[in-house]
């Protein structure tokens, strides 16, 4: 009789069992769950604690994921609404980013990035979920902004050659994944900051847009003693007229030179030379063809194609956004754009 009950008793706590694990799961057991995988910090434990660790937020991951769109609705809530554990709300946002693209999951990633501590994730890792938002026309200028400030930012690009990817770069491609406009408007507050860092690396990155608000801007911070002497010569070096030699007539038109320029960063420089390989003196015709040919009317087309240029975090895109930069001053000289705010 004792070992019936005993066999009794279990069957029944087996079926309890089944009949709990067989309930949908809900928000509370999402919360719980983040609660046993998450609340530290990476830069602050073992890595021994961080393999731990890892392990647990994998299953997190999965749970989420297993709970289709119930899981993307509770994980959205507690990223919208945690505020003590900024590592949860980078991983939190980066496993929600990967689930769902609508504009309430958009916003809640937005407010993550721009509260994240940088220390306890990987730099190039928040710059490419904030690159992400950008391509879907999100403004992304309060999680530039949190990078801008944070006081260490400096990483590596293993994929990339060891590339090194200062807060510079990482601001460039930040801020050039931007509208112009919204460029102009976040580095025109930036360069009022009282973090040196901070100021420096957004004058800089700020001398870059080139639009007629942007020298209108730089203009009026005057001498920028309180600047570094690298900010200072960039946004003087804008500031400053310049002479760019033109040779006239073109050897192409402004309707060749507009569709070329349509394509990239995708063009391929051999596509000049009809499939042969471009020289030296072939990039430099066509780039004369573009000072000789474009308007002011093109600006914006050049603008819209640069931002274009910020495809990922890569030294390449960092290097197309800034030769694309190079051009459009160029063509700033060439027709004397903006002479109220700039000296010859």
């Amino acid at each position: 009789m004792k070992r019936e009950l005993q066999l009794g008793l279990a069957v029944t706590l087996l079926l309890s069992a089944s009949h709990s694990f067989a309930q949908p799961a809900t928000c509370g057991d999402v919360a719980a769950a983040k609660s046993r995988s998450y609340g530290f910090r990476p830069s602050q434990v073992t890595a021994a604690e961080r393999t731990r660790k890892s392990g647990e937020m994998d299953g997190f991951w999965t749970f989420i994921k297993g709970m289709g769109p119930d899981g993307i609705g509770c994980l959205r809530t507690l990223v919208e609404t945690e505020k003590a554990d900024k590592f949860f709300l980078f991983d939190g946002a980066s496993l929600l980013a990967s689930l769902d693209h609508s504009s309430g999951s958009n916003q809640a990633i937005l407010r993550a990035l721009a509260q994240t501590n940088l220390q306890d994730v990987q730099p190039d890792a928040f710059i490419n979920l904030a690159l992400r938002l950008a391509k879907q026309d999100v403004d992304i200028s309060s999680a530039a902004d949190n990078y801008l400030h944070a006081p260490k930012v400096a990483t590596y690009l293993a994929r990339h050659g060891g590339y090194k990817l200062d807060r510079l770069q990482g601001a460039i491609l930040l801020y050039g994944s931007m509208p112009p406009a919204l460029i102009d408007k976040s580095l025109s507050q930036e360069v009022q900051s009282s973090n040196e860092d901070a100021r420096n690396t957004a004058a800089i990155v700020w001398s870059m847009n080139l639009t007629e608000e942007t020298f209108k801007g730089l203009a009026a911070l005057g001498d920028m003693k309180t600047f570094s002497s690298a900010a200072r010569q960039s946004v003087q070096y804008v500031l400053k007229a310049q002479t760019v030699p033109v040779t006239k007539p073109s050897k192409y038109s402004r309707t060749q030179v507009l569709a070329r320029i349509e394509k990239l960063p995708d063009f391929d420089p051999n596509e000049v030379t009809g499939g042969l390989s471009a020289t030296e003196a072939d990039i430099r015709a066509f780039h004369n063809s573009i000072y000789a040919t474009l308007t002011p009317a093109d600006v914006v087309t050049l603008l819209d194609v640069r931002k274009r240029s910020i495809r990922g975090v890569s030294d390449e895109s960092v290097e197309e956004y800034s030769e694309l930069s190079g051009v459009l001053l160029n063509l700033v000289n060439v027709l004397d754009l903006y002479p109220d705010y700039r000296t010859h």
